[in-house]
């Protein structure tokens, strides 16, 4: 029997094992858990050069897993200029800091910035390109919405991307116009990639020093693995394969490669080892309710005239789905509303019916807006969900009163309703949609307030437990990492997150308040407050 490298005791240690539950020792060797229990226990494992721990009655889980968010766009945003509510209210603090950059970056350089979000302005509308125009028009100017699916140039950001009053709507996308036809520098889903083919996402050292900072601040939160759901670039494989060869990235690293970007990669699947490895492969459906372009079967509440549009046509959804099933891939497929669900449910099961596979573990990204039916046909169907829970606290009280109405916009991220059909689900921040941090998101799945202070669809409130497993055995689970993860037990590594409270104990209000003392990956103590 190996010696242990590392004991940790002194603490209440909650496995989430059925068979162990609780244990107040941990050791660990070679980055795994060799023994977990009570101290009679395992301190059978301890040598002379074994190093102890004592971590003073602190309450310790496993690791928290983030099985949804895009750690490169996080840390690139971070040192961009910040145009997101509540730093900006009004389309004239946008042009003032939007300005301020402009004068500090060599002309013709491009400015980014990400984060706007028009329902949180004063004016209540999306940016054009001659508010844009306002701050500079000695640069390219490209802003992402805080949601991801909408962005907005300025007049030389189009020019330079060939955007004209001219320019078609591609397939997927849109670019909005005025009452006389001119594009406005808004645009919708697809039609950003006019931008993308000429804009750098950014500079290989930036992304590097963002991946780093993003790794930092997941420890800071007891996060021990990561997710990017959508790997656009092969210029990203890169830096994630640096970051972990030079150890700037310190937290576990699962990648989703982009359906648009798969063809050249002979990958799938797994390959990949226990710091960083391939996932599902990611097709987007829809794209946002806060923008008007996830599809719903009905029209929005404020304007029942739209439905939102499919980014990847059904036909063409089922096609590559089917093929990336054959192939041996999961996939993850972005769905916020319920016409996207449906239409990822049909791509799903004809791909099952068409090759019949055990264990596929196909999963739908957000299910935002997911019925009771749809629920039934993914407990038949197998099918996973990483569930966008945040939703709650951030748009909920605009969902239910404007985007979504009272009876949908009460009942989004149901969590009750997937607990009681059974179906394996995760949480997540999408990150830098909304903040990573766990427990706020945990707290949010348990009590369902929103910004507003209102409890939205109490109904579907999830149980400690649950909302735990969302961050940790579930989320292995879903991420089809649960021999490695999301509990402690013998073998598996030996990743945990130290808390002040237990979080099965306190209050249920005052989950968010917990505070993260250390982050643990591998035996290691990667992050102590």
């Amino acid at each position: 029997m190996p010696i242990a490298e590392r004991l940790f005791t002194n603490a209440f240690i909650r496995t989430l094992d059925p068979a162990n539950p609780v244990a107040d020792a941990l050791a660990s060797w070679q980055g795994r858990i060799l023994g977990v229990g009570d101290m009679s226990t395992v301190e059978a494992l301890i040598g002379p050069g074994t190093e102890v721990v004592d971590l003073r009655g602190a309450t310790v889980l496993p690791g928290f897993i983030e099985t949804h968010m895009h750690p490169i766009g996080a840390g690139v945003q971070m040192s961009a200029p910040n145009i997101g509510y509540p730093e900006c209210r009004n389309v004239d603090d946008v042009v003032g800091a939007l300005a301020e950059r402009a004068a500090i970056t060599p002309v013709g350089e491009p400015i980014q910035a990400w984060g706007y979000d028009d329902s949180l302005m004063a004016e209540d509308r999306h940016l054009t390109c001659y508010d844009l125009d306002r701050a500079t028009t000695n640069h390219p100017v490209y802003l992402r919405h805080i949601s991801g699916h909408l962005g907005y140039a300025n007049s030389r950001m189009l020019e330079l991307a060939g955007v004209t009053d001219d320019t078609k709507d591609p397939e997927g996308g849109h670019f909005q116009r005025d009452e006389n036809g001119r594009v406005t520098g808004c645009m919708e889903e697809t039609a950003n990639f006019a931008v993308g083919a000429v804009l750098p996402f950014a500079d290989p050292e930036v992304m590097r020093a963002g991946a780093e900072a993003i790794s930092n601040h997941c420890l800071s939160v007891g996060t021990t693995s990561m997710t990017d759901a959508a790997v656009m670039a092969e210029s990203m494989y890169a830096v994630y394969q640096a970051g972990v060869e030079d150890g700037t990235i310190r937290v576990r690293t699962r990648i989703f490669p982009s359906w648009r970007y798969s063809d050249s990669l002979p990958l799938r699947t797994g390959l990949g080892d226990e710091r960083l490895s391939i996932g599902a492969l990611k097709f987007i459906s829809d794209g946002s309710i806060q923008g008007y372009t996830a599809c719903l079967c009905k029209g929005y509440h404020d304007r029942p005239d739209l439905n939102g549009y499919p980014v990847i046509p059904s036909d063409q959804l089922a096609e590559m789905v089917a093929d990336a099933h054959a192939k041996g891939w999961q996939v993850a497929i972005h769905a916020n509303g319920d016409q996207a669900i449906d239409n990822s449910l049909d791509a799903i099961e004809a791909a099952i019916e068409a090759n019949p596979r055990d264990d596929h573990r196909h999963r739908i990204e957000h299910c935002q807006v997911v019925r009771e039916d749809q629920l039934e046909r993914m407990a038949r169907l197998g099918v996973l969900a990483s569930v966008f829970v945040n939703h709650v606290w951030y748009w909920g009280d605009r969902h239910r009163d404007r985007f979504l109405g009272p009876e949908r916009g009460s009942r989004i991220d149901p969590l009750a309703s997937f607990k009681a059909h059974g179906i394996v689900h995760a949480l997540h921040c999408d990150m830098p949609v909304t903040p990573l941090d766990p427990l706020f998101t945990i707290w949010t799945a348990v009590n369902r307030v929103t910004r507003d202070g209102e409890v939205l669809g109490p109904e579907q409130r999830a149980r400690i437990e649950d909302a735990i497993a969302g961050y940790t055995s579930a989320a292995a689970f879903v991420n089809r990492e649960e021999h490695l993860k999301g509990t402690l037990e013998i073998g598996k590594l030996a990743d945990l997150v130290v808390l002040d409270k237990d979080p099965f104990t306190v209050d249920p209000m005052a989950i968010c308040d917990i505070q993260v003392l250390s982050t643990i990956v591998g035996g290691t103590v990667e992050y102590e407050c």
